[in-house]
């Protein structure tokens, strides 16, 4: 803008230049000047009277903009009040329709109870109600003089219990003093018999048979003794021999003995080492004796006492569990089981089903891939539902969705959760069956895993009373062809040990899946296929030769070995004791017989036998006495026992008479209780009916009052409804009036908006007739010093006369140059030229308006400046 600005001023400086230059130039036409200050003064004329006129529409604008503001100030005023106004009127018709409401409201409460009461007087003056109340009374006054006959029957049988209950006591009394007669009685027998025992006849009399036979003994020996001095030295010689031939024997016997137990060693360390790899350990069920398909099938029609002990005992047969050391060095989670992990699970688990299957001559299961996955999905399902048979859940016929299932549980300790050092807790694979319910069970371990499956699996088939033996029976069906197992785990119990905290339980179920199911009736199997989206590929069929071990062949020379050793000990132990017996005898007879011992202790054991005769005649003495006395107590004891007899078929008697006294007094007091309830409850009625016409008598003293208070609340309900018609007329008129004034507001502002943009329009027009009269001053001073500079030069007008016109052209054109480039000193028009404008809304860029006016005004100044200098040079 500042760049336009000096542009503007150069122009006008070049322009008045030009003009002067052409006054000098024409030094005979100086009048020339005289029209064109003329024209100046009337350029400044116009530009006042343009300025005036500008001013005057702006005042007018101004006064238009103060009248649009005062209305739009009005027709809010208005339009706030009739906003007011129809907010109060909305109120007062809100307040009338609740009154109104009420008013209904009221008026249906005194039109239903006069209803009630017409109900009321209706019932309690009907035939109905009048011929109920008569029945009711005769009714009642039937039942009170039976009351009274009645009563007097229980008194009665009332009378004679209380007979019957005191001879029942008398008669229990009596036997209680019978019983305690036989009792004493039966006491003094016992203690007899004990005196009798203790009396030692028959101890000894066994003590007089071993002492005859102890001075036999050494009577023999004292004989032998005297014989064998004699024959001593042939003795000995013969003795000698059997011990030398027994020795070679006994030696020859070892030998044979420590090599047959060399190769049984070897033959055990081959089976356990074959046993103890990886590729698997399985345990070789036992099948006890008397259990077979026919008993299971016979048990599970008929269950019995003797198949079940014979079923409980394949749980002892099978009681150890055999495991690898690499099972044991193999950890595992039993709640996230790998896939080959559960795969190896099962080929275990299916491998001992197979052993039983095989026992009774039956195919063997098959493990397949996809069987597999539909058993652990099912699983799944137990354990997302928190089902387990261990809190009492069944099958869940849902997941199973027409498949057969067993189910093994076991509770495992969670060493997770909990580590309470006061527990006993034990690795499963070191708990038998048996151990289960007395100790914590905690599986970290491939070993442990397996000893779960393989106790639960004992259960199945040997622990399955409860059930019927049906887990068994499905194991054993000859229809199944595909098997799979699976474990689901929840939480279980939690116990709490007080100073330790809690142990947390698992409930850990292993689901036998298998496709299809059966059932047993009338003695036979009927299978049906079950889920038809069971579709296995044999092609997925997993093989189970891994999971088992070959140890026939181990096995059977283990046995042969076993035999040998037995046979070589038994020879041995043999040779041993022969060589024994004779050293025995060879030392006898190497010895010299003591003749005197032998003599001093027969004297001795001859002795012996006497005291014990003396001892013995005593006690039979005794005996007698005792045995008189045993026999007058039996007797005694006898007596007691019949009058004990007697008195309890008498007690027995009054006992039964007094229960059926009580059975009669009971029977009566009933019939009195019946009565009595239906006394209460006739008397009960004819209260109700008596009270029905006393409401009916009350209802109908109130029944005029009531119609009088339904005939006020209609009133009062029509003028409700008439004040609410007239708050609504109201509230109608008063939004007409709102809608009017905001119509009227609107019209207001339109006209406000349109003045205020008539005074910005003036404004602007006033704002360009000051700057053009500002440029129109600043010209007229230009031309005033023009003039001036002209009337100086006509002094010098004589001296140039001399010139040719030539010259005076070409003194021209160099003045016209030299104005070409004349400075900005002469004429300067800037920013502070242009009157400021008057504060109004702003519409535009005044500033950039302003310039371009003064941009105009000066170039016209100009352009008059190059018309006078051309007619000059015309002229000329």
């Amino acid at each position: 803008m500042e760049k336009m600005m000096k542009k503007v001023a150069i122009a006008t400086t070049i322009a008045s230049a030009v003009g002067v230059n052409a006054v000098i130039d024409n030094t005979a036409k100086a009048d020339s000047v005289t029209p064109t200050q003329a024209k100046t003064q009337t350029k400044t004329d116009q530009v006042q009277a343009n300025v005036d006129t500008a001013k005057q529409d702006l005042d007018l604008a101004s006064t238009n903009v103060k009248e649009a503001q005062s209305k739009v100030d009005s027709a809010t005023q208005a339009n706030q009040s009739a906003n007011k106004d129809v907010t109060e009127k909305n109120q007062v018709a809100s307040d009338a329709q609740v009154a109104l409401d009420q008013a209904k409201t009221e008026q249906t409460i005194a039109e239903n109870k006069v209803k009630d009461a017409q109900k009321v007087i209706e019932s309690a003056n009907s035939e109905t109600t009048k011929t109920e109340i008569a029945d009711k009374t005769n009714q009642l006054n039937e039942l009170k003089q039976k009351q009274t006959q009645i009563t007097n029957n229980l008194s009665n049988v009332q009378a004679i219990q209380g007979q019957k209950e005191n001879q029942n006591n008398k008669a229990q009394s009596e036997l209680s003093q019978a019983q305690s007669t036989y009792n004493q009685a039966e006491k003094k027998v016992n203690d007899l018999r004990a005196k009798l025992d203790a009396n030692n006849i028959d101890n000894l009399t066994n003590d007089k048979t071993k002492a005859e036979a102890k001075v036999n003994k050494i009577q023999s020996e004292l004989d032998m003794a005297n014989k064998a001095n004699k024959d001593k030295a042939q003795a000995v010689e013969a003795a000698t021999k059997k011990v030398n031939d027994a020795t070679v024997a006994a030696a020859q016997a070892k030998a044979n003995l420590d090599k047959s137990q060399s190769e049984l060693a070897k033959a055990q360390a081959a089976l356990a080492a074959l046993e103890n790899s990886k590729t698997e350990v399985l345990n070789i069920i036992q099948v006890p004796k008397g259990y077979t398909l026919e008993g299971l099938k016979a048990a599970s029609e008929d269950n019995n006492a003797t198949f079940e002990a014979i079923s409980e005992s394949g749980i002892d047969l099978n009681k150890k569990f055999n495991y690898s050391q690499a099972d044991v060095n193999e950890k595992v989670d039993y709640q996230h089981l790998t896939h080959e992990q559960l795969v190896e699970i099962n080929k275990y688990a299916i491998s001992l089903i197979n052993q039983m299957r095989e026992h009774f001559g039956l195919k063997d299961l098959i493990l397949n891939e996809e069987g597999l996955k539909i058993t652990k999905t099912i699983a799944d399902g137990y354990q997302a539902k928190r089902e387990s048979i261990m809190k009492g859940n069944s099958h869940d016929k849902e997941l199973l969705d027409k498949r057969a299932e067993n189910i093994g549980s076991s509770s495992v300790y969670d060493t997770v959760r909990t580590n309470i050092p006061a527990m006993q807790v034990k690795a499963a694979k070191d708990v038998s069956y048996r151990e289960y319910n007395s100790n914590y069970i905690s599986i970290s371990t491939m070993a442990d895993l397996k000893a779960n499956i393989y106790t639960a699996i004992l259960a199945l088939f040997f622990d399955d009373s409860r059930s019927n033996y049906g887990h068994a029976l499905s194991f054993l069906n000859k229809h199944y062809k595909y098997v799979a197992v699976a474990p689901s785990v929840i939480d279980g119990r939690v116990d709490n040990y007080p100073g330790y905290g809690n142990a947390y339980i698992n409930f850990l179920d292993w689901h036998f899946v298998f496709p299809g199911y059966t059932t047993w009736n009338d003695g036979k199997y009927t299978y049906y296929s079950g889920n038809e989206n069971d579709k296995l590929n044999p092609a997925q069929d997993i093989d189970l030769s891994k999971a088992t071990v070959d140890t026939t062949a181990a096995k059977a020379e283990l046995d042969k070995k076993q035999e040998a050793y037995n046979a070589a000990k038994t020879e041995n132990d043999k040779a041993v004791a022969t060589l024994n017996t004779a050293e025995a005898e060879l030392a006898k007879v190497s010895k010299t017989s003591d003749v005197k011992t032998l003599q001093s202790n027969l004297a001795q054991a001859k002795q012996e036998l006497k005291d014990i005769n003396n001892k013995l005649a005593n006690a039979e003495q005794n005996g007698t006495t005792l045995k008189q006395e045993l026999q007058a107590a039996n007797k005694a004891k006898d007596e007691a026992l019949k009058n004990l007899q007697a008195k309890q078929v008498d007690a027995d008697k009054a006992n039964k008479e007094l229960l059926a006294a009580n059975a009669k007094v009971n029977a009566a007091q009933k019939v009195v209780d019946e009565l009595n309830a239906k006394v209460v409850a006739v008397q009960k009625e004819l209260t109700e009916l008596n009270d029905l016409v006393n409401k009916g008598n009350a209802a109908k003293a109130e029944l005029n009052s009531l119609q009088g208070k339904v005939a006020a609340a209609k009133e009062n309900v029509s003028e409700a409804q008439k004040v609410l018609d007239k708050a609504n007329e109201e509230l109608n008129l008063a939004k007409v009036e709102a809608s009017q004034t905001a119509q009227a507001l609107d019209k207001a502002k339109t006209e406000l908006d349109q003045a205020v943009a008539k005074q910005q329009a003036a404004l602007d027009n006033y704002n360009k007739a000051l700057n053009s009269q500002k440029i129109s001053q600043e010209v007229d001073r230009n031309i005033q010093k023009q003039t001036e500079e002209k009337k100086e030069n006509k002094a010098d007008s004589g001296k140039k006369s001399e010139f040719t016109s030539n010259k005076v052209i070409k003194e021209a054109k160099t003045n016209v140059k030299e104005a070409n480039t004349f400075k900005k000193q002469h004429v300067s028009v800037s920013k502070a030229s242009v009157l400021p404008a008057t504060q109004l809304p702003q519409t535009g860029n005044k500033t950039e308006n302003q310039s371009v006016w003064g941009l105009v005004s000066l170039a016209i100044a100009g352009i008059l400046g190059l018309v006078g200098y051309n007619k000059q040079k015309k002229n000329n």
